[in-house]
């Protein structure tokens, strides 16, 4: 299965955190993009990351604050759901408008041993995520977990507003 409905949360107080952000917060952080070529058309900002993705000891960033009571809503849902573990990755990303992240697949030891999670904060109808060959348009505050380890996806954003996710990376317990 690519997509697994989680069930959905508040955004309320992520829109307001999205709101206080100016364009240079959305330019200041670029390692994904000048890492990912995939990535060019996407703008991020990191509230938890570190660019050796490990799945330990997680670093906070600066806007982490602003996120904090959200991600412990979505922490709790996890952990209902999946056991004991933590939050390792959290990332607001924006893809621009009548633009697209082309087909890839993502690469890497760390990313199959979480759970990525998919949380639409601003998006449309014209907004469709492939895997595979299964596509989905996801709603505002819906929770999707995304199973797209060693399989190609992509995204078309084909509206004139950007679409923001918050994309959260679970492990367990007995995975740290």
């Amino acid at each position: 299965m690519n997509f697994t409905h989680i069930g959905n949360i508040s955004i309320g107080l992520c829109k307001k955190g999205l709101a206080s952000f100016k364009k240079k917060d959305w330019d200041h952080y670029t390692f994904r993009q000048d890492t990912f070529k995939v990535h060019e058309h996407t703008r991020t900002i990191p509230l938890i990351f570190d660019e050796d993705f490990r799945n330990t000891s997680p670093t906070h960033h600066n806007h982490y604050e602003t996120f904090a009571k959200p991600l412990k809503d979505i922490a709790a849902v996890l952990k209902n759901k999946y056991g004991d573990g933590q939050i390792v990755r959290a990332l607001l990303i924006l893809l621009k408008m009548k633009s697209s992240i082309p087909p890839h697949i993502d690469k890497g030891n760390s990313l199959e041993l979480c759970r990525r999670i998919h949380i639409p904060i601003t998006t449309t109808p014209r907004v469709l995520f492939t895997i595979d060959k299964e596509t989905k348009c996801l709603k505002e505050g819906e929770m999707w977990e995304i199973n797209n380890s060693q399989k190609y996806h992509s995204v078309i954003n084909k509206s004139r507003h950007a679409r923001v996710h918050l994309v959260v990376d679970w492990v367990t317990a007995c995975d740290i």
